[in-house]
Formats: structure tokens, sequence, C-alpha cells
């Protein structure tokens, strides 16, 4: 029975692997400067509150910043876990990486888990950074030594790169880490995924784990996530969550899913025992 339910659970995380590497595919190729794009409202709408100008909100760049920030409110960071093309790139290289550490029985350096929760910090303080730059009218910085400002640039097959050397620097040394770590970019750098993480979501549709059903020491979701959450372990960092969906079919207690599925599943016996009574 145990084995069955293992090869049952690694079936549904092969499955779930498959359609978001579709999903990436599809979205890489159709939207792959969505985060860019974002990221400009970001720094429009800065600008204008420190330039004193008036905020034009049929901006294009606004406008994406606004779909992607209600999404997350929705549905959490799912931009960030499946549509994400930084994101994308990120899992390709890690996993690409993996399969050849696999073959060759070697392993790389990796972060230590334990310096994880406080490099991921460090985002904060790219953002904090750009946002400065933004309000006193220096987003041209941005602009000419940003690593994004390369990627945008690769994505829209313009190979015009060379006066954006220390941006190429950065992107390259990101894609090493890429190598090294999963969702490096994302955890560590990524100040959208800061801006995201700090966005309230809707409480129905978050994810809950119902801790009190866990194996005692089970630390399977932990393992599993690209980003080391385990949720309603540390409330503080559940923000990183990425929507990712591993931990969900990783669980082998399938405790970890939507709050509003948990309600629903708990008033069951509750209802049952009031038409008993009646």
């Amino acid at each position: 029975m145990k084995s069955n339910s293992v090869r049952a659970r690694a079936k549904k995380m092969m499955i779930l692997d498959i359609l978001r590497l579709a999903v990436q595919v599809v979205c890489f190729v159709f939207i792959p400067a969505l985060f860019s794009q974002a990221y400009a409202g970001v720094k429009e709408l800065i600008g204008n509150f420190g330039g004193g100008t008036v905020i034009d909100f049929s901006s294009m760049f606004l406008i994406r910043l606004a779909v992607l920030c209600a999404v997350t409110i929705v549905a959490g960071r799912v931009f960030c876990g499946w549509a994400c093309a930084f994101g994308a790139i990120g899992d390709w290289i890690y996993r690409f990486c993996a399969w050849i550490q696999k073959k060759t029985k070697k392993k790389w350096v990796k972060i230590p888990d334990r310096a994880i929760p406080v490099l991921q910090k460090l985002k904060y303080i790219v953002l904090a950074g750009t946002l400065l730059l933004c309000f006193f009218g220096k987003s041209s910085l941005i602009t000419k030594y940003s690593p994004w400002t390369v990627f945008s640039l690769l994505t829209a097959r313009n190979f015009r790169i060379g006066a954006y050397g220390v941006g190429i620097a950065l992107f390259v040394l990101i894609l090493v880490g890429m190598a090294l770590q999963e969702r490096f970019f994302c955890q560590f750098l990524c100040p959208m995924g800061a801006i995201f993480s700090l966005l309230p979501e809707i409480p129905f549709t978050a994810l809950r784990r119902q801790h009190t059903n866990c194996i005692p020491n089970c630390q399977a979701c932990k393992k599993n996530c690209p980003v080391s959450v385990k949720l309603q372990e540390d409330t503080m960092r559940d923000g990183e969550c990425i929507r990712c969906g591993r931990c969900s079919f990783i669980c082998p207690r399938s405790n970890i899913r939507p709050c509003q599925v948990i309600v629903s599943e708990q008033r069951k016996p509750e209802d049952k025992k009031e038409k008993m009574a009646s």
C-alpha cells in the first residue's frame, strides 16, 4: 500500500511538472517581457511620486502591474511559479544542471538551508534601492546597469547589448546562481518577487497546511519546495510561496490545500452531526 501511494504521488508530480513546463514555454514565447513591463510600471509610478507629476493610469506598464498584483491577491504568486519568463529560465537551468549532477554523480556547491531565509531578504534591499533611485529621478541608472534590461533585449531578439557591460556581467552571475540554487533570482534578488510577497491574499484561496494532521518531523513539503518554505511554520515567510503546487502533491496526507477546501471539509462532519441530532 505504501509503495503504491508513493508511486501515485510520483505520477502526480510528473504530470504537474509537465503541465507547468508547458505553461512556462507558452508564456516564455508569447509574454516574455511581462515581468519587465510590470517592473517598468513600478518605476514609472514611483518616478511620478518623486517628480510630482500626474500619474497616467492608462499607461500599459501600470495596467500590467495592476493586473499582476490583482492576480497575486486572488491566487497567490501563481505568476512567479507558472508564467514568469525569468523564473522559467531559472527552473530550466537548475533542472538541466541537476540532471548533469545525477549523471556525473557529483554534487555541486549549494547554499546551506539555514542561510536561505536570511538571503531571501536581499530582494527587499534591491527593491528599496531601485525605488529610491526612481523616486529621485535616477531610473536611467537602473536601465543602464540592470540585468533585466539585458534579458528584455535578448527576449526581444535584440542582440545589441554591448553598451550594457555591467548588466551583462550581472546577468551571467545570475545564470550561474540559477545553476547552483533553485529559483536563485526569485528567492534572493527579484524586486517584483519582493512586491508580490508583501501583497495580501484572499483567505479562502490561500494555501493552508493542516499542521495538526502532519506526520511528526515530516519535511516532505519543504524539501521539495523550490523556495524552501513550509507553510505556516513561519508565517513571515509564507509570502515566498510561488504556488508551484509541489507541496500539495508530495504531501503523504494531502494536508496542503486552499483554505476554502479545508474549511468545507471541516464543516462536513459538523453538518452530519446536526442532521443526526435533528
